[in-house]
């Protein structure tokens, strides 16, 4: 195990906080839907010229994990900026959006001619809106034979026609993935007590889903469709994160809970 000495680094604008100079916590969220997951970073004691630096819209980076092992767990946006003391302390919490705020980035029709492939019509939506693919696997690239109809918020026609696929579709860190959660095609985490787990996996049931709570140490690795390869007492086999979120501080949670599914 490397999970010794704990790392954050919180960086926008060119300035870099790092949780060896600035008391700082976050719990940043991620999970398998097009709405952008909103993450909440709280740093103690900023001057107020370095207030001035953090602004709403810019972009924000963060990376955690510890002194031999550490990566990026947000890229995105940040929606807002409020400061308010705590006794003598002052206490400035972010809120950061994982990609630029979608929900009005709507079209007022656009008709797409008979036999139009879904691919065609994801990938003209995502540069529509400026969001790189990153990956896209259907599932079944659905033919339209009576053509297709685009109205309304980008991000729910991309999720309309990607459920025509049969195929899942997300933002993740400023990306769009339009794939199956379990296609494979992620590198495997092998998740065992050695590497981190913490308390026993919850097992779970919801509308013919099955999979597992999960809990384990800070693991940057771990997102939206990650492959766990778990071993433990309750269930040893391969999952497929749904959901979760991560757990920052400097001497509370350090943390990363997931969903996965079987």
């Amino acid at each position: 195990m490397n999970n010794f000495g704990r790392v954050a680094e919180v960086m926008t604008e060119n300035i870099k906080f790092s949780m060896d100079d600035f008391n700082i916590e976050a719990t940043i969220p991620f999970d398998n839907d097009t709405l952008p997951n909103e993450a909440e970073i709280k740093i103690w004691n900023l001057s107020s010229d370095t207030l001035n630096n953090i602004k709403r819209g810019k972009v924000l980076m963060m990376n955690a994990g510890y002194r031999d092992d550490s990566g990026v767990v947000l890229h995105g946006y940040i929606s807002s900026v409020k400061t308010q003391r705590d006794g003598v302390d002052k206490i400035t919490v972010i809120n950061v959006l994982d990609s630029e705020d979608l929900s009005k980035r709507v079209v007022k029709e656009i008709a797409y001619a008979k036999n139009t492939l879904a691919s065609h019509i994801i990938k003209e939506m995502a540069r529509y809106i400026g969001l790189p693919v990153a990956q896209m696997h259907l599932n079944q690239d659905y033919r339209y034979q009576d053509g297709y109809t685009a109205k309304g918020p980008v991000t729910e026609i991309i999720s309309k026609v990607a459920k025509d696929c049969g195929t899942s579709v997300y933002i993740n860190k400023g990306k769009l993935y339009v794939r199956s959660l379990r296609r494979g095609g992620d590198s495997v985490f092998n998740l065992t007590k050695k590497t981190g787990l913490i308390e026993s996996p919850e097992y779970f049931e919801d509308g013919g889903t099955k999979g597992y709570n999960l809990k384990s140490q800070l693991q940057y690795r771990i997102t939206t469709a990650s492959v766990i390869d778990l071993e433990s007492e309750q269930f040893s086999g391969r999952l497929h994160v749904r959901s979760g979120s991560h757990r920052i501080s400097r001497t509370g949670d350090f943390s990363t809970e997931m969903e996965a599914l079987l």
